[in-house]
């Protein structure tokens, strides 16, 4: 305990000192008596207090008036930001008709690509059978053709022998 009472006396002396020093060591400026003079300068502030009032009186004026335009610039925004607001519902409402027209144009693609791709399906099998038939007759005529030469053929090669 004694060293905390050792120190907090050093600290007090310390401080006391130090105040005492900036104490004298700050000049005190000197009092003046003189009575006219305080009186002339009295007067002198009087007198320029109403200067000091109309120029308060403008700069309110000014403050209004600036406060004024701010609020029909505000109120200008205030409309503008509304109609922002309607404008952005209408492109929602329109956007959403337009998805769903766009859904419903994709489906008639859609059906339109299933129609065009069966057509040329049953395009492609009527060519087929087509040149199946083409071939078929062709082909029934050649072996015709080629039965009747064999027979033929045959039939002088054993006139031949004969």
């Amino acid at each position: 305990m004694k060293p905390n009472l050792y120190y907090t006396t050093f600290r007090l002396l310390i401080s006391v000192l130090l105040l005492l020093v900036i104490s004298t060591s700050l000049s005190a400026t000197d009092a003046k008596a003189n009575y006219f003079s305080d009186l002339y300068d009295g007067l002198q502030q009087f007198s320029e207090l109403p200067d000091e009032v109309n120029q308060l009186q403008e700069s309110y004026q000014q403050t209004v008036e600036e406060l004024e335009k701010t609020k029909d610039e505000l109120g200008e925004t205030k409309d503008q930001l509304g109609q922002t607001v309607e404008d952005m519902e209408s492109y929602r409402s329109q956007n959403a008709a337009l998805v769903e027209q766009n859904r419903q144009l994709t489906k008639v693609v859609d059906q339109l690509k299933d129609d065009r791709e069966a057509r040329e399906s049953y395009f492609h099998r009527i060519k087929v059978t087509l040149y199946t038939g083409i071939g078929l007759v062709i082909g029934y005529f050649l072996i015709i053709r080629l039965i009747r030469l064999g027979m033929r053929h045959r039939s002088r090669k054993g006139d031949r022998f004969r």
